[in-house]
């Protein structure tokens, strides 16, 4: 019977990716979790070279605002596009800079849906509390309207099994050559409860 549903289970998997008409890109394999800014730095200035690495720390800064908020939300800030911040001296802004008042609101959200700080992440199901296996590895996917990373913007689609599709990202790079965040509500919105 085990079979028969992990069968059922790779069926629907396969054809959900299908039916969204979906290209895979270079999954995001995070070997280790920062402890702090400087860490989360130091792996962005290696990962925003490319779109899915730009969608992987976004990931993994929704991940870090579970466990840690302050910690969270500086790994936020850092993500989004320099465009969409803005000047702040708010206990959330990080090096004076805050996100702007519509992804602060989308960032509020994830107070209400606890199992996105891991929902994201390669293994993580309803079936098993949202909990990923390791190493944390964030997979990202096309579509034929997802845009030419040629242009500068690209929307990306994260993998997940707890909604009935993959979410966009968009992301775009910036004059310092790397990519950053543009546009990620779809991130922040509810998902199947863990069984």
């Amino acid at each position: 019977m085990k079979n028969i549903a992990y069968v059922v289970s790779i069926l629907s998997f396969s054809f959900g990716l299908s039916a969204q008409n979906l290209t895979p890109r270079p999954g995001v394999i995070l070997s280790s979790v920062p402890a702090n800014m400087q860490e989360f730095s130091a792996l962005q200035s290696q990962l925003s070279k490319t779109p899915e690495g730009a969608v992987g720390l976004l990931v993994l800064a929704i991940h870090l605002y579970g466990k840690d908020q302050t910690l969270g939300n500086q790994a936020l800030v850092s993500s989004v596009l320099i465009k969409n911040r803005q000047k702040s001296n708010k206990p959330t802004a990080y090096q004076g800079e805050d996100l702007g008042n519509g992804d602060r609101f989308l960032v509020s959200q994830l107070e209400k849906y606890k199992m996105l700080a891991n929902a994201y992440f390669k293994g993580a199901e309803p079936a098993n509390s949202y909990t990923p296996i390791q190493p944390l590895t964030v997979e990202t996917y096309t579509n034929p309207y997802s845009g030419e990373e040629s242009s500068g913007t690209i929307k990306l689609f994260v993998g997940n099994k707890g909604a009935s599709s993959f979410r966009p990202v968009t992301v775009s790079k910036e004059s310092d050559g790397a990519w950053r965040v543009k546009e990620f509500s779809s991130l922040c919105v509810g998902m199947a409860p863990p069984k």
